[in-house]
């Protein structure tokens, strides 16, 4: 049975190889191979430890490889898709408190958003982590589709929140007790459209995960 591996980054024979560093359409290239190699090992290979090292990737390895291997891939494509569904989990993860605020404050915008998620209660600092435990894990192994889009509604429902406070004094000040500091409104403004372009982004990529043509 093969061993789990994280994703392949260039070797440095192969970087050293392109005059001028990478080339952008092998590292394109080795954005998506390695993001289906990850996704059809974990599928071939789902038991407990291996799924424990997917959701433990970022933790052993750095969203900085990560980021080298996937950031730059289109959004609505496999390796985009991971890379952002990587980044939010480990937003949730760091920042519990904050993102369970921000969901809260989404919630009224946008309620059936929250059944999509899973949560028919408001959230828990653990549940919330759990969720996303869980939203991670689906995506390498059970359907991919469903797991995009459970996660970009997390974003987007942070987005919600996080638009509502930049409008919202009161808001605003319930936010800056959770965090320890204050935001300004244009800087929950700018949160909100960068929640939101992930959101749609994940979104896109699951109904392209459903017709069978994200890759």
């Amino acid at each position: 049975m093969a061993q789990f591996r994280r994703p392949a980054s260039l070797s440095p024979q192969r970087q050293e190889a392109i005059e001028g560093g990478v080339d952008p359409a092998l590292k394109n290239e080795a954005a998506h191979e390695s993001a289906a190699a990850l996704l059809r090992e974990t599928r071939e290979n789902a038991r407990p430890e291996v799924v424990e090292r997917v959701l433990r990737l970022v933790e052993r390895e750095g969203l900085e490889d990560l980021a080298a291997l996937w950031s730059g891939a289109e959004a609505a494509s496999l390796p985009g898709a991971l890379w952002r569904l990587y980044v939010l989990h480990t937003w949730v993860q760091r920042d519990t408190d904050e993102v369970r605020r921000l969901f809260e404050l989404g919630r009224s915008t946008a309620p059936g958003l929250t059944y999509l998620v899973g949560f028919s209660a408001p959230p828990t600092i653990d549940s919330m982590r759990v969720t996303l435990d869980a939203i991670l894990s689906g995506a390498f192994t059970g359907d991919l589709s469903v797991a995009l889009s459970r996660a970009g509604a997390v974003a987007m429902l942070a987005a919600y929140g996080s638009a509502h406070a930049a409008d919202s004094p009161e808001a605003r000040a319930e936010l800056a007790t959770t965090l320890g500091k204050p935001s300004t409104p244009e800087e929950l403004t700018a949160r909100a459209e960068r929640l939101l372009h992930t959101g749609e982004a994940l979104s896109e990529a699951a109904t392209s995960a459903a017709a069978g043509t994200l890759a």
